[in-house]
Parts: C-alpha cells; structure tokens; sequence
C-alpha cells in the first residue's frame, strides 16, 4: 500500500508560538540587559522617591507632570549607572549585586527615611554586630525577595550573548553609555526650568535616585583613602598644664563626662517639654542648656567633632588631624579613662586609657542590665567603677580623674530596648524596629521612655559622684552626639547631611550638675541660670571642659567657655 503525500495546495504544518517564559529566556545582549534591569528598578526599587513626590516644598504643579518629568530621569541615571556592568561575561553577579544594594537602600530610605551618601556609608561601616541586628527587619526580607528575587529567576540560567568580537562588545557598550548620557542631559535640559526651583526648595532629592546614589556613595568611601594622601597629625598638648586649683592640700577633681547617644533635647521635660522625661534630675536641680546645637547628624561624625578644639567649621575645614580633649587632659597631669557602651569611640579615645562594659556581662549587674548577646543598658557603665579607677596611674589618679561615658542612650530603631519595666510609663510603645508600621504616638512612647531611663542613668551617676565628695571635688557635664526623627516629614532615625537636616536631628540637650568643682573653680550657679538660653554648641564642650577642670591650654579660648561668664 503506498503512502499518499501532501497536496501541494495543503498549508504548511502550524507551528506552536513560543510561550512568554521561552520568549524571556531567550538569549540578550548584555546591554538589553541592562535596559530591563534599569526599567525595573525605576520602578520597583524607587519608591522613597514617588512617595515623597507629593510632600516637595513649594512645588504647586501637577503631581502627575513631575512624575512623568522624573521617570525618565531616574531610568536614564540608573540606565548610565548600569552601562558600566553591559559585558557579555562575568556579569550576572555584578547585576545580581546591584539589586541587592538597591533592595537594601530602598527598605531603609522608606522605612527610616535615610540617605544613602557616603556618611551612611562610613555610618554603616562602623555599626557593630549588635547595632546591625536592630536595624533588621522581615520586611527586609520581603525587599530582597521582590527586586532581588524576581530578577534572579530570570537571570540565573539567561544565556547571554556578546558581540561577534571584543571589539563588538567594546562598541555596543560605549554606544550604550553614550546613549543613556546623552538622554540623561537631554532630560535635565527638557525638564530643567520645572525642576530646578524644585531641586533647590528639596535638596534631599539629589540623595534618592536608587541604586545609583549608594553605589556612587560606596565608590567615594572606598577610593577616599587610596586618592587621599594621609594628613599629616599636629599635636595640641604642648603647654597643657594643671591651674593654680591644684595647689598642695586641695582634693582632686573627679569629673564625668558623659557623651549621649541620639537624645534629642525636644523630649525633655528640662527644657520645656510637656511629659515629665526627666524628674530625678529636675530633682538634683540640674542646669540644662535649651539652645544647644551638634556639629554632626551621626555618632561618627560628631563624637570627634565635640572632643576637637576647632569648632565645627574648623573641625571640617582641617588639612591635619590634631590630638582632642582627652590627649590635652591627659597632657596635663590627669587621670583619664574613656568607658565604652557603644561601638567605640571613633578615634578619640585611641590614645588614652580605655574600657568596655562588655567586659563586666557575666557580673552580678551584667546579668541584671545586658541581654544574652551583651547588648548593656547604660547602668553597666557604673559597674566596678572604684575597680577601673584604682587601675589608673596613682601618681594622675592623686591629681585628678575624669571619666568619660559613651551612652547608648537611645539609640533606635530598637528604642523598646532602651528602657527598663520601671521607666516604661508612657504606653503603649512601639515594640519592634519598623517603626513606620507604628502609630507615630507610640513610636514617641518609647522613645520618651528611653530618655526616662537615661534621666535615671545620669541621676544615679549624680549620686554616686555625691558619694565621692569625701576625697574629691565632683561634678558632671552631658551633652549628646546628635537628634534624631520619630516620624516627622516620614523621617526616622538620623544621618541626614547636616545642610538639610531637620532640627529635630541637631538641636540636643547639654546639662550640667556642677557638684563641688563649680566652686572650685568659681562658678556661681545662679548667674548660670539666667544664661541657660544663650545658644551653645559641641564647639564650647572643648573649652568648657578645661574651663570646669582649670587647665591651662594655649588652645583654650575663654569666649567658647559656657561658664566664663558667671566666673
């Protein structure tokens, strides 16, 4: 029997389309990839951005006009950012990279409100184990899963196809970045007049193209020190010498300087505030300071800045790196021992003795005050306090002693952490680190009590320098690093640059208990309290310090003194 075959009038046999994942998989030039890439993190990774749209100072246009001026914008930035990776090989980790910081940088950017520049850069850096954990978030996770995830499926087994030769690929990767460039100007130039005011009304803008600007903040931090020659160091202590207060026969001072930690001064009662946050030291009749100003938004920044002599302006302005505070101190004759319950010190204490509360957890008090992975409230930091003095040099523990304690105060978003059963009395409180899933009034119940549990901290350190006063002369200065945001504008936290920061983030508290050493050195309280709102700075903590301890130092400056006046 034979086989009958086709008419030839008969169509050709359908052939099945391919499905949309073939059509996915089907192989891309590196610079198509790039593309998508780019069109999907516009819009999924950029969110801080279209949220805040709405919020821009001074803007009255139409919402849906400045949306679509800023879209190509952001496309043709990332678009340019990412045409560096368009390479036909070695790639998709470098992509895969790059998702994963745009994923992190968006859950912080609208969680917290922060911007990734390059001092959230070193801020991060510098953040220990513990600190890290409180930032972590299983919304995090559900960042990473939605940029990260979706495209690493497609990704991972995408065949990808180069140019016929190096110099092929070579080529189309320049024609792509001179592609996305020239679109980028030519965006800026069509959209300029519009946005420009914008711009300058919202400065925060420039910070908020993700992940262009932490990948741009990453690169400077990593290529500061290797463009960066290292600054030469001038030593400030030459001259630094005890005052006539030293004489034979008088008692030594003992003096606690006490550095705070993201304590904003808006939220004490001290100052004005309408819930009582601070009634034992309103109790010890504390002078506290309402205008009182940092020279930074972060502990790296400002911890520095406050022990310089320079002043903030100097401080930034500097070609050289200078000895501190506490090397002036310590030149003079004195006792000094810095007490760490944070994550260091930044530099200022590498030259003087130092101390951790982590080294006292399994103590009676650790085992009271710390958590299981030696996170301490700020009540370790007067644990076996006689035991580290007697450590010091007799010969400058005989002249005198200060000592400086690094707070972990309030530090966020965990500030539930931060506070004892006993000083929770605003409720309810925020109980976990994402703090914009919380109703504002609770994210300010525990912040407040965690300055409740600080205004206990430092009365206790009060009383036990009132203990003291047998053999020495005592007293106490506090002053924190920074503010920091519970929700105002959608900000939380701190970090922002300084130029725009809110004032929430800088203006904090600075209190005094002069104890004996006020009288020691002429102090008259009374007087002080009539000046408490004359503004102050991190920039008087250099000379009000020598002044409170009379040391001599050509570096001293009496108008920089807060207490100068009432002397």
């Amino acid at each position: 029997m034979s086989q009958s075959l086709p008419s030839r009038s008969s169509p050709p046999p359908a052939s099945s389309s391919p499905s949309l994942w073939q059509r996915l998989r089907a192989p891309r030039s590196p610079q198509a990839v790039v593309l998508l890439l780019s069109a999907w993190l516009t819009l999924t990774a950029n969110w801080a951005l279209w949220l805040r749209l709405p919020t821009l100072d001074g803007y009255t246009g139409s919402l849906p006009v400045l949306v679509l001026r800023a879209l190509p914008l952001v496309f043709f930035a990332i678009a340019l950012l990412l045409s560096f990776t368009a390479w036909p090989r070695w790639m998709k980790p470098v992509w895969l990279l790059l998702l994963l910081t745009a994923a992190c940088s968006q859950y912080f950017m609208v969680e917290y409100g922060t911007m990734m520049d390059s001092g959230m850069i070193n801020n991060v850096l510098q953040t220990d184990v513990r600190e890290s954990a409180d930032l972590f978030n299983p919304r995090l996770l559900l960042e990473v899963a939605v940029i990260v995830g979706v495209p690493a499926l497609w990704l991972w087994r995408l065949p990808i196809r180069g140019g016929r030769t190096a110099l092929a690929s070579l080529l189309r990767t320049l024609g792509l970045f001179v592609l996305a460039a020239a679109l980028l100007a030519a965006s800026v130039f069509v959209s300029y007049r519009e946005l420009a005011p914008v711009v300058r009304n919202n400065l925060w803008l420039r910070y908020m193209f993700n992940p262009v600007n932490p990948v741009l903040a990453v690169v400077d931090t990593a290529l500061k020190p290797v463009l960066h020659k290292k600054r030469p160091f001038v030593s400030i202590t030459g001259g630094a010498a005890l005052g006539a207060s030293y004489a034979a026969g008088s008692k030594p001072p003992l003096f606690v300087l006490v550095v705070g930690e993201t304590a904003r001064a808006a939220n004490f009662s001290l100052n004005g505030y309408a819930r009582d946050t601070n009634p034992e030291l309103a109790r010890r009749e504390v002078l506290s300071w309402r205008n009182a100003y940092s020279c930074g938004t972060s502990t790296r920044e400002s911890v520095p800045c406050m022990f310089s002599h320079l002043g903030r302006e100097g401080f930034y302005g500097a070609k050289a790196d200078h000895d501190n505070l506490l090397d002036v101190l310590q030149a003079a004759g004195l006792a000094v021992l810095w007490i760490d319950n944070q994550a260091g010190c930044k530099g200022v204490c590498e030259r003087v003795p130092s101390a951790s509360t982590a080294d006292r957890v399994n103590t009676p008090e650790g085992k009271a005050l710390c958590t299981t992975d030696g996170e301490c409230l700020d009540g370790m930091l007067l644990s076996g306090l006689d035991e580290r003095i007697a450590k010091l040099d007799p010969a400058r523990r005989a002249r005198g002693i200060v000592l400086v304690m690094h707070e972990m105060g309030s530090h966020g978003p965990a500030y539930y952490k931060r506070s004892t059963p006993e000083t929770k009395v605003f409720k309810p409180e925020c109980e976990t680190n994402a703090l914009s899933g919380c109703p504002r009034e609770h994210v300010v119940n525990v912040y407040d009590n965690s300055i409740r549990y600080g205004d206990l901290f430092l009365a206790q350190t009060i009383d036990w320098l009132t203990q003291q006063q047998a053999r020495y002369e005592t007293g106490l200065l506090y002053m924190s690093d920074h503010g920091e945001s519970l929700g105002e504008n959608g900000l939380y936290l701190h970090g922002i640059p300084y130029a725009i920061a809110p004032d929430e983030q800088k203006h904090v508290p600075m209190i005094a208990w002069l104890g004996t050493l006020g009288a020691r050195t002429h102090v008259g309280e009374a007087c002080l309290r009539k000046e408490l709102d004359k503004p102050v700075s991190h920039d008087n903590l250099y000379h009000t310090v020598l002044g409170l301890l009379d040391v001599a130092s050509p570096t001293y400056k009496p108008a920089l003194d807060a207490l100068q006046s009432c002397r």
